[in-house]
């Protein structure tokens, strides 16, 4: 039993270094040296070491490349980097799960900062992540009990997951509901219990999940066909949009020292335009008139409820 534990805490220990030292790497070209010296002030070094070996330095670089497939050159300064490093920043689910690794052992780096960084709270649901996951992977039907806003009880049925995403911090199943025959969008922090089923289910081959919410924010969804959005956002917020647009789609028409003016080739759903509400007096919606109508007579009953 004592020789298992300790084989546990190896694996973990090998792992949280294999992690440590493709972090540093990945910060850009380093000399072996420095990455000594970084080693010497690392909680990962539990043995306290005054330099990383040689021998563990070129066996773990070789592990951290077949683990995470990536490919570590040494330029001409001998100094080490990661070939195509901009790889690391792409949308593979693996590459996420490793900067998550890798923020976690640069947090446990700085232990004496942790009343310094602060987090945003997290709606629950990531409980169920792994269930809903193996489905995916496997193509089974999950049972589902779920309860949404505005319903009294919670209800129980069957759905065949078909992709999962997360949106300002809570998470999100795209399902196909056979009892009503069509897609919805259900939130993993409303569920109450899920429960794995052998029922089997045949994702369509068309179907990619990127494209099927290409056309709108969040995870809003319509059968709307998309339109050109346009508004008019004040200077000082425009540097919000430039720097996270609302929406791939989006452009910079016009720009000067009052206003920018941005398109968007959208369903204008509830969401999108919520996220416009935000802006206040800062935004004029544009085009199309009849969302511009819209926006027109919420202003005015705003202004009647406080009897402007």
């Amino acid at each position: 039993m004592e020789t298992k534990k300790k084989f546990k805490s190896s694996t973990a220990y090998l792992f949280n270094c294999y992690i440590w030292l493709l972090n540093t790497i990945a910060r850009g070209p380093i000399s072996r040296a420095a990455i000594d010296e970084k080693w010497a002030h690392s909680s990962v070094n539990e043995y306290k070491q005054d330099y990383l070996p040689e021998s563990n330095f070129h066996r773990w670089k070789s592990t951290v490349e077949m683990l995470f497939d990536v490919h570590i050159k040494c330029n001409a300064y001998n100094e080490y980097y990661i070939e195509e490093a901009s790889d690391l920043r792409g949308a593979d689910l693996r590459l996420r799960l490793l900067n998550l690794m890798s923020m976690d052992s640069l947090l446990k780096d700085s232990k004496e900062l942790s009343d310094q960084i602060l987090f945003e709270p997290i709606p629950s649901g990531e409980k169920f992540l792994a269930l809903i996951i193996e489905a995916l992977r496997d193509k089974t039907a999950i049972e589902m009990t779920y309860q949404g806003f505005g319903k009294p009880h919670p209800s129980t049925f069957i759905v065949e997951p078909y992709c999962l995403k997360m949106f300002k911090q809570r998470w999100y199943i795209l399902a196909y509901s056979p009892e009503l025959d069509r897609m919805l969008i259900y939130s993993l922090d409303r569920i109450h219990a899920i429960e794995p089923t052998k029922q089997k289910y045949q994702l369509p081959e068309d179907f990619d999940a990127e494209f099927y919410f290409r056309n709108t924010y969040g995870v809003s969804f319509a059968e709307d066909q998309p339109e050109e959005v346009k508004i008019s956002i004040s200077a000082d917020q425009a540097y919000f949009l430039r720097t996270l647009p609302l929406h791939p789609s989006q452009k910079e028409e016009e720009r000067n020292e009052e206003y920018s003016v941005f398109s968007y080739y959208v369903v204008p759903t509830f969401e999108f335009c919520q996220e416009l509400y935000k802006y206040g007096s800062d935004v004029e919606v544009l085009a199309p008139e009849k969302l511009r109508q819209a926006f027109a007579e919420d202003a005015a009953k705003t202004n009647k409820m406080y009897n402007v």
